[in-house]
């Protein structure tokens, strides 16, 4: 019995070699490989860029002709994620000759002043991203904005608490922030917002706790608004429990 119950134990012992080596074989392949001018790159490509040009991710990355793609590019990811729109990145191979680059970058949630006009991400962090340079579809803070010392990012204040609250709208219901032209602060802590020309309501106020069951509530009645081919000034959805319609001018 004793001899039996050690098979089954030797050949778990023979099998965890067998994957340790695999493993080892691999990585150590690959190293030996890379030593090969063979497998020297010969094209990058870049995907999932859309703020950045695919040249400036390239330039960032300054993978040379004297790597190998089977090199480990950690010290490239870590290049490319140094700047402020990249958010995640990975560099793999692509075939014996071509990498290529994945790109994740943040989303910014409006445009602001600074006064020049700059994207802005939901906690105010400003990304340098050319407005006249990419179509960006975004929505207009109409606040004074006061910058922080470094000039990276909004102050605390009024402005960057309505890009939480907007932020917040995005993602309770991203539909209907994409209606929104621009917003501002209003009394203290709701958002008014000027709507699309599209939308049957000129103007939408929320309060700064904006919940899903609240989105519904809104998009409901601006159903109901163009069912009725009805004009509205305002839709206002600030009051506890309810919301109130303003008629626009007849």
């Amino acid at each position: 019995m004793k001899g039996r119950s050690a098979l089954p134990r030797a050949a778990y012992v023979v099998g965890l070699l067998v994957i340790a080596g695999g493993i080892a074989g691999w990585i150590w392949g690959g190293r030996l490989l890379a030593r090969f001018e063979y497998f020297a790159v010969r094209r990058v490509e870049v995907v999932g860029s859309r703020w950045l040009a695919p040249d400036s991710v390239l330039r960032l990355a300054a993978i040379g002709s004297d790597r190998s793609v089977w090199d480990d590019f950690s010290d490239v990811e870590q290049r490319l994620l140094r700047h402020p729109v990249i958010e995640q990145v990975r560099v793999h191979r692509s075939g014996l000759h071509a990498l290529r680059i994945v790109v994740r970058e943040f989303e910014p949630v409006a445009l602001a002043g600074t006064p020049e006009l700059r994207a802005v991400l939901g906690d105010g962090t400003l990304l340098p991203i050319d407005p006249a340079g990419t179509s960006l579809d975004l929505p207009l803070l109409t606040m004074d904005v006061a910058l922080a010392s470094d000039s990276t990012r909004l102050r605390v204040g009024p402005a960057l608490h309505a890009l939480e609250i907007f932020r917040k709208l995005q993602e309770v219901d991203p539909g209907l922030a994409a209606v929104v032209s621009d917003f501002h602060l209003v009394d203290g802590q709701g958002l008014m917002m000027n709507l699309l020309m599209s939308q049957p309501a000129s103007r939408l106020a929320v309060p700064a706790m904006i919940d899903e069951p609240l989105a519904r509530r809104v998009r409901a009645t601006l159903a109901d608004l163009r069912g009725r081919d009805i004009a509205a000034d305002l839709v206002e959805a600030r009051y506890a429990g309810q919301i109130v319609v303003r008629r626009g001018q007849p």
